[in-house]
């Protein structure tokens, strides 16, 4: 039996052409997923790395992720890989002479938690062991590293939790704590840091 080239060709290109659209496609860059690496799973001791073979991110619990954090932020590591390219941070002090200090920035992108950050506070004069003064509006240099310097604890405490995606860090007594925001890819969207006097 002798076969056609015209009816074999057209084949042959057929089935090269349904083997191509069923390879897996390789991502483009523009993929909205947020991603971190494989490692992450199989050893907690790993840090985050960006470029290493990667898995969804939200497949890994928020109280994993924390506790990594919680590793990093007592080994002076840097954070911004737990961050979102998109979050915002808040300053609250509470000090017995001084008052009250309060500021909040916005727009920040991930590697701002491992540098300095500016940010604009009040602070209303109306501490309760001195002489109230004038309510003043000034620029606060904020470094997290610097400030977890003189943390006596590093610790997650086992609060009963009302609040969804929320993780509290607690270091220098209890007196001075995170309170991290996680977002559902499970990435730090708001980070307060909170010093409340215990006088």
């Amino acid at each position: 039996m002798i076969i056609s080239y015209k009816i074999i060709i057209p084949a042959c290109l057929m089935v090269l052409f349904s083997c191509q659209n069923t390879a897996p496609k390789e991502s483009n860059g523009n993929d909205k997923q947020v991603t971190a690496p494989t490692e992450i799973l199989r050893d907690s001791t790993l840090n985050i790395k960006p470029k290493d073979d990667v898995v969804l991110l939200s497949k890994i619990s928020i109280d994993s992720l924390a506790n990594r954090f919680v590793e990093n932020l007592e080994n002076g590591k840097n954070l911004a890989s737990f961050f979102n390219e998109d979050w915002i941070f808040v300053y609250h002090a509470d000090n017995r002479c001084d008052g009250s200090t309060d500021g909040e920035i916005s727009r920040l992108k991930s590697l701002a938690i491992d540098r300095n950050i500016k940010l604009n506070v009040k602070n209303d004069g109306e501490g309760w062991a001195c002489e109230k003064t004038e309510p003043k509006n000034y620029d606060l240099i904020f470094n997290l590293r610097k400030e977890v310097k003189s943390w006596d604890r590093f610790q997650i405490p086992n609060y009963e939790q009302k609040e969804k995606n929320v993780i509290y860090i607690i270091g220098k007594g209890e007196s001075d704590y995170l309170k991290l925001h996680y977002n559902d890819a499970h990435l730090i969207i708001k980070l307060e840091y909170r010093s409340e006097d215990p006088g």
